[in-house]
């Protein structure tokens, strides 16, 4: 890499292949900049990956599947997208360019395929978006102070503060997401730790609950109306499914390639870190989750029945208010505030940059490629 304009790729020439060079950036419409460091890149990912299912969503699953099936299911589907993001890693670090899927598909595959994975890449982030920015406002309204004031207004602020991110200097945003992901990531840290107190017996309820919940209602619950093993192998599927579009954004390492200082020593360090640590949140989270709330729980089920706002329906809250811990649900659903907002703010990133990747190649329309100077 030279400066950060041009990349030497493989080319054939007359049927031998050498070194050419490739045009990375666009003069004309200004060009991205290599400001993010590898910690940056390792928490977007992060950020990216980890939403408010960890701490909202997996509660239906827990209730649907069971807690040994939601382990299952978040565990092979983890195993799945191991092996997918080293293999990513591998061509990112090779071709470190913005948005690099879509480049990856049209060049060793074919260009319709890289337009089809390009634009549905693009459709999913901007999904993605829109989910999170409907939680946040959803969250926000578990406060009383703010159940008066239209949902619109919560979600005008957030997506006027995610574009005012985006639309910043590279460097700037990924110190956003990078102080966004950590309160997330402490967050989760600490509700594993008080989790192992729980099951110890260290809660205000004295209760040593242990593994209790997987023997009583039971590890594996049957997906209705099916029975049996058929009812169980069904409601592992459910959570396999669910597993597989939480686990989405990890991707995002690669879109950032073209923005990463020293991509050659950085990208494979983040993609190697990152996915034993999102593996780690997902697959310990989900364990202890269903060690500290029974699947057939009366709160968790009442608050999924209700649609309850923000905290009321995460079983990480139910399961501390069960054990005797009453003073966190306000401080948890900040933190989930923050999760959606982080989320919301890494894949509006990712979509830009799947869209600058198809405009460059002359996939989507060329205004796409204007940058800000910064």
């Amino acid at each position: 890499m030279d400066d950060g304009k041009r990349i030497d790729v493989p080319v054939e020439v007359n049927g031998e292949c050498t070194m050419g060079q490739m045009d990375t950036q666009s003069d004309r419409f200004g060009h991205v900049e290599r400001r993010l460091k590898s910690r940056h890149i390792q928490f977007m990912a992060l950020g990216g990956a980890i939403g408010t299912s960890l701490f909202l969503g997996i509660g239906s699953s827990l209730s649907t599947a069971g807690p040994a099936n939601l382990l299952l299911g978040f565990t092979i589907s983890g195993l799945a997208v191991y092996g997918m993001i080293l293999s990513l890693g591998e061509m990112t670090t090779w071709l470190p360019i913005p948005g690099a899927i879509p480049t990856f598909c049209s060049r060793y595959v074919d260009e319709a395929l890289g337009f089809a994975v390009g634009w549905n890449n693009w459709y999913f982030a901007s999904i993605v978006v829109c989910l999170e920015i409907s939680a946040a406002s959803v969250v926000i309204d578990y406060w009383p102070g703010a159940q008066g004031i239209s949902p619109a207004v919560w979600i005008t602020i957030i997506i006027i503060f995610i574009l005012v991110l985006n639309v910043s200097a590279v460097g700037i945003f990924g110190e956003a997401e990078f102080v966004f992901t950590s309160i997330k990531l402490i967050a989760i840290i600490g509700l594993m730790i008080l989790s192992v107190v729980i099951m110890a017996g260290g809660a205000p309820n004295k209760n040593a609950i242990g593994f209790e919940y997987w023997n009583n209602p039971g590890a594996m619950n049957e997906l209705s109306p099916a029975t049996g093993s058929e009812g169980r192998f069904l409601a592992f599927f459910s959570v396999l499914v669910y597993a597989c579009f939480t686990y989405a954004g990890v991707e995002m390492l690669a879109a950032a390639g073209g923005e990463t200082e020293n991509p050659k020593v950085n990208i494979p360090i983040a993609f190697r870190r990152v996915i034993y640590r999102i593996l780690g949140f997902y697959v310990l989270g989900t364990l202890f989750v269903g060690c500290i709330v029974a699947s057939n729980d009366p709160n968790l089920l009442t608050a999924l029945a209700t649609d309850a706002s923000g905290a009321a329906q995460s079983p990480w809250v139910i399961g501390l208010q069960n054990a005797g811990i009453k003073v966190l649900p306000s401080i948890i659903n900040a933190v989930i505030l923050t999760s959606a907002i982080s989320s919301a703010n890494a894949m509006l990133y990712t979509g830009s940059r799947y869209l600058y990747s198809l405009a460059k190649v002359g996939q989507a329309p060329r205004v796409l490629l204007n940058c800000t100077k910064k």
